[in-house]
């Protein structure tokens, strides 16, 4: 009975713990752009206040056995203060902060002392546990608080996500800790009547356990930080690739706790989750070098696949090596460490790294990790096979970071500049034709976002997306006042090469609004479109929707006659510009006849039933405009969305593309900031 009390609470510690993450998640992604990045600094402070737990777990075990549930109590008591828990709109940045650091404070104001006690309870009680002589194996409670971890996670984009506004999860999550605290202190006050006073005693268990070496320690932790450095490099490369969303921080999480539950229920045998691992990664390496388009499922499957049987042997070697339950706060705590240094790694990658590296890497330290625990079980006079495992440690990493890299270097072409930072990868190449037709692209991760002709002839048509008759060039030059001769004002949320800016006409004023820096810089260096725009540009550093906030709350400047949304990182979608709110905003900067231009070109989501739905609530009018490839000129196929009341517009749009709310029966679709379903969209 006393076990299922235990294993209760940590069900329950466990389960806030990770229903916590998607729903902070959430909230911080529209205040920064909706990066994926910002997934990974979540992760990161998470990890770090696991560790920050754990540590406390393990110093608290130290002391007198009486004192051990008044500290705790006194902990609970502290994390009150901190409660009910909600992330303010008084932390709300004002769109040019660094990202990292501001992420993390906030998150430390909201959650931290809570968040230290979930942690602290999973070490704790299982040492508490383990005093029953009747308790076989107490990490057997481990695989139990994986299972409550990995039904938050799997709860929230099913059950919470699409029910509750943000708001009511954190209340909801406020609620449920309450009866946390409850039964947390019960247990706590039990082991206070049940303790004699004394220090840990020195049992059977102290006394036959071996002694635990540094070897061990160090093993223990790059296992865990190669697990957690796969997870946070392959939710990195799903969400650039897609969209920042929590089903997909879910779904790399919910297959990570798996791997724990699963090593710690004793389901490992390293023959089989090695082959198992070799089968994945062989398919991650065919699918990222030798298939030049492949669906989102076959990505996101490979991907899935590669970090389950990945960290399923990091964590199953991990789980062998399990100490007596003496040193158990001990091993926890460099688990914890080793997963906040992954993390970590992840995070500060784009400091050391120009390109995606984080996950050929990781995967390559797995493999080191594996053929290590192979030697550490072979016989020492066993030379042959130890040479043989020596030898593929060293050789098979190579191989395989080698097969990550050879597609990228052979796409590069002639690179001019690359350089990456919190929003992800650019590169800069020019065509290797030497050609008068000779083209210099932007790419962002996978994606291109931009393409100049080097010759100065050409240079000034504008290419790619926003070519001749495109949506973008008949929003601004089929409006009532280009036609009259008159200059518009024009905005754009994204800048990309800055192309959209050939579009501009003497007397015409743009302001384009771009949150990375990076972008700012290259299209200014190595593109000349906005330096060659006949009309007057600026540029606007910071999230669009928060600078589009300001500027709405100051009544600054004219409205717009068109805005373009045309954000993407890498293909995936920033969901916040997509959203019930954020279209009121486009309407209280826009002219009440202006046109909202929506990009929606997309390997992976329909966007429009989206914007349809958006515009029947604004009450206007949606027209589907699809660009046509024309090499010669440089323009690639494009679908856009205008969207307005203006009937002189709309009537020189005829023929132009079907209306969307005449010709599409598929159901409109509203997203708001509290409720967004990638799943609908999928293609």
């Amino acid at each position: 009975m006393i076990v299922a009390s235990y294993a209760g609470v940590l069900f329950l510690s466990a389960f806030l713990l990770f229903f916590i993450q998607p729903i902070a998640g959430k909230a911080l992604l529209p205040w920064f752009g909706g990066a994926p990045a910002v997934w990974t600094a979540c992760l990161f402070f998470f990890q770090s206040l696991l560790l920050a737990g754990y540590a406390g777990a393990h110093l608290i075990s130290r002391i007198g056995r009486r004192w051990q549930p008044v500290v705790y109590l006194a902990l609970i008591g502290v994390t009150l203060i901190q409660m009910p828990i909600a992330i303010g709109e008084r932390w709300r940045p004002q769109g040019t902060e660094t990202p990292t650091p501001r992420i993390l404070a906030i998150l430390f104001l909201a959650v931290a002392a809570p968040y230290v006690l979930l942690a602290a309870t999973t070490p704790l009680l299982q040492r508490w546990v383990s005093r029953d002589a009747r308790i076989a194996n107490p990490y057997r409670l481990y695989a139990v608080s994986n299972a409550g971890s990995l039904l938050a996670l799997l709860s929230y984009p099913f059950i919470w996500e699409p029910r509750l506004t943000l708001g009511a999860q954190t209340a909801v999550w406020s609620w449920i800790y309450g009866v946390f605290v409850v039964l947390a202190a019960a247990l706590a006050l039990t082991q206070l009547r049940s303790a004699d006073g004394a220090s840990e005693p020195a049992d059977s268990i102290a006394g036959t356990a071996p002694r635990v070496g540094g070897r061990d320690r160090l093993f223990w932790f790059l296992l865990a930080a190669s697990g957690s450095g796969l997870l946070a490099a392959t939710t990195s490369e799903m969400c650039l690739d897609v969209a920042a969303v929590p089903f997909l921080w879910v779904l790399p999480l919910a297959l990570y706790l798996v791997t724990f539950i699963l090593a710690f229920a004793g389901v490992y045998q390293r023959w089989l989750v090695s082959a198992l691992f070799t089968v994945s990664l062989a398919a991650l390496l065919v699918v990222n070098g030798l298939v030049p388009s492949v669906s989102i499922e076959w990505q996101v499957a490979t991907e899935s696949l590669a970090l389950f049987f990945g960290a399923w042997l990091c964590h199953g070697e991990v789980a062998r090596r399990a100490p007596a339950p003496r040193h158990l706060t001990a091993f926890y705590l460099m688990l914890a460490a080793g997963g906040a240094a992954g993390t970590l790694a992840a995070m500060a990658a784009p400091l050391v790294f120009r390109d995606f590296w984080e996950l050929p890497l990781f995967l390559s330290l797995t493999i080191v990790l594996l053929f290590r625990a192979v030697l550490f079980d072979l016989p020492a006079d066993d030379r042959l096979e130890r040479r043989l495992a020596w030898g593929a440690m060293v050789v098979v990493p190579v191989v395989v970071t080698a097969f990550f890299a050879w597609p990228r270097v052979t796409q590069l072409g002639d690179t001019v500049a690359t350089a990456r930072n919190f929003y992800g990868v650019l590169r800069v190449a020019d065509d290797p034709s030497a050609d008068v037709s000779r083209m210099r692209r932007l790419r962002h991760g996978r994606i291109l976002h931009g393409v100049q002709f080097l010759d100065p002839a050409l240079r000034a048509l504008p290419t790619t997306y926003y070519g001749a008759r495109s949506g973008i060039d008949r929003a601004i030059r089929s409006h009532p006042n280009r036609v009259a001769g008159e200059p518009l004002r024009i905005g754009v949320i994204g800048l990309g090469t800055g192309t959209i800016a050939a579009w501009g006409a003497p007397g015409d004023r743009m302001t384009f609004y771009e949150i990375n820096p990076q972008v700012i810089d290259f299209a200014g260096t190595y593109f000349t479109y906005l330096q060659d725009s006949d009309a007057s540009i600026d540029v606007v550093q910071g999230d669009a929707r928060l600078s589009l906030e300001q500027q709405d709350a100051r009544k600054d400047g004219d409205r717009f006659d068109v805005l373009a949304v045309d954000a993407f990182s890498g293909d995936a979608i920033p969901v916040h510009l997509l959203t019930r709110e954020a279209s009121a905003l486009y309407w209280r900067v826009l002219r009440e006849d202006g046109v909202l231009a929506m990009h929606v070109q997309n390997r992976h989501l329909d966007l429009a039933p989206v914007v349809r739905g958006l515009a029947q609530e604004a009450g206007k009018t949606a027209v589907l405009i699809r660009g046509v490839t024309r090499p010669e000129m440089g323009s690639f196929a494009s679908t856009w969305i205008l969207v307005s009341s203006n009937a002189a517009l709309l009537a020189g749009l005829t023929g132009a593309g079907p209306r969307l709310d005449a010709t599409d029966s598929a159901p409109a679709i509203v997203w708001t900031d509290s409720f967004s379903n990638l799943y609908e969209v999928l293609r």
